[in-house]
């Protein structure tokens, strides 16, 4: 297309806009609230699956040394350990620190409760092991229980289970839910663009009649269609943009150190692309969409 038609067609598209004020305003709105619905779930998304992964650098595995195993063997068992393929880390810790630290944490205050254990210890030395991968525990667990002299292996994989379990659901959710608003939001920016057709079929059946080819009586609409989306979609971005700083900000008021929430740069970048282009593939579809029934006049 030669740039003194693209003027012309980006200059109808602004006056389209214009004439269509109320309906041009409902359209923005409409798809700004369908695209602040679709970056909230894009964020909740990021940031389940960067909860997910640090839960699964904190979930462990505890493996318990059976009592009277000499401290050669300890070492030795540490070894066999980490040479397991699915062994991230294992640190061992001795019944001598486990009995300082249920004496210093456990029953702070009362620690002459387990004054007569320092002779006769009751705990046993034991390794905390981090894994790789945590969808591979079981057989991990299963490997660890063969080890000679280990009394048993506590692992955490009900939670583990629930964890991958809510991170798949919300993926699939979050596609989902992101499928429908792109139908809702092309659905309504199509109507608008009818409308403007509608109003206009006396001009473009003229236009027809005196030559003028399809794609040129399209283009004005499809770029109406586009700048829609484009404001739209800058509209829902600020929104999206300043309530997830408020959030961080809020969060970090809290203190809140159990998990970390995406940071705000991380997460700006991916929704602001996220926005354009779906905002800009809104309008231009919904144009598109109504303009191949409308033509034919």
């Amino acid at each position: 297309m030669k740039l003194s038609k693209f003027k012309y067609s980006f200059s109808e598209a602004k006056k389209n806009v214009s004439r269509n004020g109320l309906m041009s305003i409902a359209s923005l709105f409409t798809i700004a609230c369908c695209l602040i619905i679709l970056g909230v779930f894009a964020i909740l998304s990021l940031n389940v699956n960067s909860i997910t992964d640090q839960i699964k650098d904190q979930c462990e595995v505890q493996l318990y040394i059976s009592a009277g195993t000499a401290a050669e063997r300890v070492e030795a068992i540490g070894n066999e350990i980490r040479a397991i393929d699915n062994v991230k880390e294992a640190t061992l810790f001795t019944k001598e620190e486990t009995l300082a630290y249920a004496k210093n944490d456990m029953f702070e205050g009362k620690e002459e409760l387990l004054d007569g254990f320092d002779e006769d210890n009751p705990f046993s030395d034991s390794y905390k092991i981090i894994l790789t991968d945590i969808e591979k525990t079981d057989e991990t667990v299963e490997a660890l229980s063969q080890i000679r002299d280990v009394e048993k292996v506590v692992n955490k994989q009900d939670v583990v289970n629930i964890v991958l379990s809510v991170s798949d659901l919300m993926k699939k959710f979050s596609i989902a839910v992101m499928i429908v608003l792109l139908i809702v939001a092309i659905v309504i920016i199509s109507n608008t663009v009818k409308l403007t057709v509608f109003n206009r079929r006396k001009e473009i059946n003229i236009m027809k009649y005196i030559g003028a080819t399809d794609r040129f009586i399209r283009v004005p609409f499809v770029l109406e269609g586009l700048i829609i989306g484009f404001l739209g979609a800058v509209f829902a971005f600020l929104v999206v943009f300043w309530g997830y700083f408020a959030l961080l900000k809020y969060m970090n008021g809290l203190s809140f150190n159990i998990f970390k929430l995406v940071g705000l740069w991380e997460v700006a970048p991916i929704v602001g692309i996220l926005f354009l282009i779906f905002g800009c593939l809104i309008g231009v579809s919904g144009s598109a969409i109504s303009m191949r029934k409308y033509l034919h006049v």
